[in-house]
């Protein structure tokens, strides 16, 4: 599966990548010595820097032009011929990136609220930042949400 490097642009983008299964590291300062070790790593860059064909040398680079973040995902889902909806789909951290594991329910007991613990049955947990995620209501939105905003992609 593809990875990437987003630029300080695009954190939004990113974020909605990282919900697709995505590997996306999210740079906050885009310093040239950065960029070009996520390019070396094999990562391809977003970037809506017009300037990044100085980049382009040196790896794969995306220039996104959309402003809104609906429009960016559907601009680098169909320019690079991603996956829409992958099998991995809510298995990275929205925070950090990292993969999340399945988790048994006793393990999160004191990390999330009652009703959360009594109504789920299934949680994972982020490998680094140990931010605990279920399936609920919000997953369900924001896969509606992905449905939407991809719907006009082939």
């Amino acid at each position: 599966m593809e990875r990437f490097a987003a630029d300080r642009m695009l954190g939004k983008l990113a974020k909605w990548l990282r919900v697709l299964g995505y590997d996306v590291v999210y740079l906050r300062q885009t310093g040239d010595k950065e960029v070009l070790r996520q390019l070396q790593e094999g990562r391809t860059l977003l970037t809506r820097n017009r300037r990044a064909g100085l980049w382009q040398e040196q790896g794969r680079v995306f220039v996104v032009n959309a402003n809104d973040p609906k429009e960016q995902l559907r601009e680098v889902v169909q320019g690079l011929g991603l996956s829409r909806m992958t099998g991995a789909l809510f298995s990275r951290c929205l925070s950090c990136n990292k993969l999340l594991e399945t988790v048994r329910r006793e393990e999160v007991r004191e990390q999330v609220p009652e009703y959360i613990w009594q109504a789920q049955k299934s949680f994972y947990r982020c490998e680094d930042c140990q931010k605990v995620y279920w399936s609920g209501s919000h997953s369900e939105k924001m896969r509606q949400r992905l449905e939407e905003m991809l719907a006009e992609c082939d």
